[in-house]
């Protein structure tokens, strides 16, 4: 029979167009299941739709339409590219080619052929008076306490990383981590685009509407398999089977590779959704814990009246980027009862007040990312709001707001009532007020060392991991934020990384039979 997880039947284009779903393939079956059946009945009379009025559907204030405003908000990004040093040398290794080549065949006098090899020369060494990069303390390798309570799981779950690391192979012609941030978006294939989709609308306590999208393996939903949230980085206004990415790419495998089911949470505003007063920020928890309850509500009238309410299967989550920060924000703020297994989590800092120093990432990476923002949340009705909070919204949408700090400190911090930028940053992270010594259950950081957005001592995987037994820290050599490209034709694999990481981690969880 033909299933389609898509939409809910009674939502349509017309009339919600921000509920819409775009998957359109269907997946061939030959039976539905009775406890998948009863999860989408449940799921669908649940959702908690939109009511009508409720959505801006308002996409950029008018006033920074022109291109005046846009130029001056673009402005930062050329600096920005220019002082990466990706950027830099590339510009040298071509201007020396030339010059090597001019000398050669002719073009140019023969002393130019020496300039351009004293040119390549420098770019391999990397140019020299750019923007420094803070050194890196954290070593390489895995992070964590192998004795005590937990030795034993700590120790399987090493093992079974190491183990699965053994075949790692990164790509060589990606030398740094610049490169192995920015390519793999520009190279990798689209996976996902087919994907279907059962979007869940879900009420905040602020009466905001968020919403999470359930993707179930090909043969529908299996009890006897986890289910797997996935929380984004700093998404896009498209969908995230439209924008592709590590999020399409891990619903991709972690359901039909692994046979799992995955809920993505979308975050607020972003991916086909919009708010009205209340905008997303990076402290607030209290969305993931939402849905978690109603993940649990869900499941467990799914598997009631079944063989025993044992067949519920474990709740495992996955951040990436900013999503990391919110999991492990989440995991301590909520670590008596998180309603999770185990989490696991890349590119992710645990202390955004030490993130700060890394002055390389604001002045490079960030200001694309600030530059993203503004356009992807800010309205007219969010700008009517930011004006009564006593937001400065001109010099915000201006070339004097370009990097992520400087939002935060600027807007997001004035918008929801923060005592400055570090107020807020001590309230997003899981290192401050002793929150990481409350994680009761796994949780796995993976990062890398070459992160040039968030850098990676901003963990603390050596201080934490010896204070917790649940902390753990995968730190690898090369990677870039939420990169990892692999082989030699990178764009073949994806984010498999990630993928296959969130699998291992999984099952060694899940291997003391402990669920």
């Amino acid at each position: 029979l033909p299933i389609s997880f898509c939409c809910n039947p009674g939502w349509t284009a017309a009339s919600t167009a921000t509920m819409s779903c775009t998957a359109t393939a269907t997946t061939q079956v030959k039976v539905i299941s009775p406890v998948h059946t009863k999860l989408l009945d449940n799921l669908r009379k649940n959702s908690k739709a939109c009511e009508d009025g409720s959505q801006d559907t308002t996409v950029f204030p008018e006033e920074f339409k022109n291109w005046r405003c846009q130029l001056d908000m673009m402005r930062p990004l050329v600096l920005a590219l220019w002082r990466t040093a990706m950027m830099r040398n590339v510009i040298v290794s071509l201007v020396g080619m030339i010059f090597v080549l001019g000398g050669v065949y002719g073009w140019l006098s023969s002393s130019f052929t020496a300039a351009g090899l004293v040119l390549l020369a420098i770019a391999w060494r990397g140019l020299p008076g750019g923007v420094p990069w803070l050194e890196v303390k954290t070593k390489a390798g895995f992070h964590g306490q192998t004795s005590g309570s937990n030795g034993n799981r700590n120790g399987r779950i090493q093992r079974a990383m190491q183990d699965w690391l053994s075949s790692y192979e990164p790509s060589p012609w990606m030398m740094s981590g610049e490169m192995r941030t920015m390519l793999p978006y520009l190279i990798n294939r689209h996976r996902g685009i087919d994907l279907q989709y059962e979007r869940v609308w879900l009420k905040a306590e602020d009466g905001e509407h968020f919403a999470c999208d359930w993707v179930f393996p090909p043969g529908g939903f299996d009890p006897s398999q986890p289910v797997v949230v996935l929380l984004t980085g700093l998404a896009p206004s498209q969908h995230w089977t439209e924008a592709g990415g590590y999020i399409a790419d891990a619903a991709t495998h972690l359901t039909r590779s692994a046979g799992m089911t995955v809920v993505v949470l979308v975050a607020r505003g972003t991916m086909d959704t919009t708010v009205s007063k209340n905008l997303f920020h990076g402290a607030r928890v209290t969305d993931l814990r939402q849905m978690l309850l109603m993940v649990h509500d869900a499941l467990d009238a799914a598997v009631a009246g079944g063989a025993s309410a044992a067949a519920k299967p474990p709740v495992f989550a996955c951040g990436y980027s900013m999503g990391a920060i919110i999991l492990g924000n989440y995991c301590g703020k909520y670590g008596k009862d998180p309603k999770l297994r185990a989490a696991i989590h890349f590119s992710g800092i645990y202390d955004a007040v030490a993130n700060m120093e890394f002055t390389y990432s604001e002045r490079t990476w960030q200001a694309y990312l600030a530059y993203n923002l503004k356009n992807v949340f800010f309205t007219e009705q969010s700008k009517t709001e930011a004006e009564k909070r006593g937001v400065d919204v001109k010099r915000l949408m201006s070339r004097h707001v370009s990097s992520v700090v400087q939002l935060d400190q600027e807007f997001v911090s004035v918008f929801n009532g923060y005592d400055g930028v570090q107020d807020y940053y001590r309230d997003l992270s899981l290192a401050a007020e002793g929150k990481w010594r409350e994680v009761s259950i796994p949780m796995l950081a993976v990062a890398s060392r070459d992160d040039p957005i968030t850098h990676c001592d901003a963990l603390r995987a050596e201080e934490f991991s010896a204070g917790n037994s649940n902390l753990m820290f995968l730190v690898t050599e090369s990677g870039g934020h939420v990169g990892w490209p692999l082989g030699h034709t990178p764009w073949t694999r994806g984010w498999d990384f990630a993928n296959e990481a969130i699998v291992v981690f999984v099952e060694s969880i899940l291997a003391d039979g402990q669920q």
